[in-house]
C-alpha cells in the first residue's frame, strides 16, 4: 500500500479550496492539495507488484561484467526498461486512497506542523526518469481544513516542503 513513512521532499503545485454546496456557515471548507516530485522508482512497487519491473530494468553495465557506475544510492534497477523509454506519462486510474494522514513539515519541529487527517490521495502519475528515480504528481485532498490551517497551507504554494502521509491502520481481529 502507498505510504510516504520518512519525510519526503515534494514540491506543493497548487492549494485549492473546495466546498460542498450544502456546507452550513460554520463549517471548514476543504483542501485540494497537488504535490510533485523525484522520489525513488522502489516506490512504484506499492501500488503494482510489477509495476517497476515493466518500467526499470537492470544497467547493461551490470550484465556485461563490466563495472556499474556508482551513485549516492544504490538502485538495483536503474535503468528504464524497453517499454519504461516508450512511456512518457502513466496515469494510474482508479487508484483512490482513502483514510491518509498527511504531515507537511513546517520548518519548526514537531510542534509546528500541518496535520491533515482522513484525506484522500488520487490523480497519481508516473514520469520515469533514467537513474532509478520517478517524477511523481498526485493530489491529496481534506474535507475541512481550518482557517488557520488553510492559510498556512497558501503560502506553502509554489514551495518545496517535506511530507509524511500514512495509511489508515487496518486492525485485523483475531482469527478463532
Amino acid at each position: 500500500m502507498f505510504s510516504l513513512e520518512n519525510f519526503t521532499k515534494l514540491k506543493i503545485a497548487d492549494v485549492l479550496v473546495l466546498s460542498s454546496k450544502n456546507r452550513e456557515p460554520g463549517d471548514d471548507p476543504g483542501a485540494q492539495l497537488s504535490f510533485s516530485g523525484l522520489v525513488s522508482n522502489e516506490l512504484l512497487s506499492e501500488f503494482n507488484g510489477s509495476l517497476r519491473s515493466f518500467l526499470y530494468t537492470k544497467s547493461a553495465a551490470s550484465s556485461d561484467g563490466k563495472q556499474e557506475r556508482m551513485d549516492v544510492e544504490q538502485n538495483d534497477l536503474p535503468n528504464r526498461s524497453p517499454m519504461g523509454l516508450l512511456i512518457e506519462k502513466l496515469e494510474l486510474k482508479n487508484v483512490h486512497l482513502t483514510g491518509y494522514d498527511l504531515v507537511i513539515d513546517h520548518g519548526m519541529g514537531g510542534k509546528s506542523n500541518l496535520e491533515l487527517a482522513d484525506c484522500e490521495c488520487s490523480h497519481f502519475e508516473v514520469h520515469p526518469k533514467e537513474g532509478g528515480t520517478v517524477l511523481l504528481k498526485f493530489q491529496v485532498e481534506s474535507q475541512s481544513v481550518s482557517e488557520k490551517v488553510f492559510g498556512k497551507l497558501a503560502t506553502l504554494k509554489s514551495l518545496d516542503v517535506q511530507i509524511t502521509l500514512l495509511p489508515p491502520e487496518v486492525e485485523q481481529p483475531p482469527i478463532a
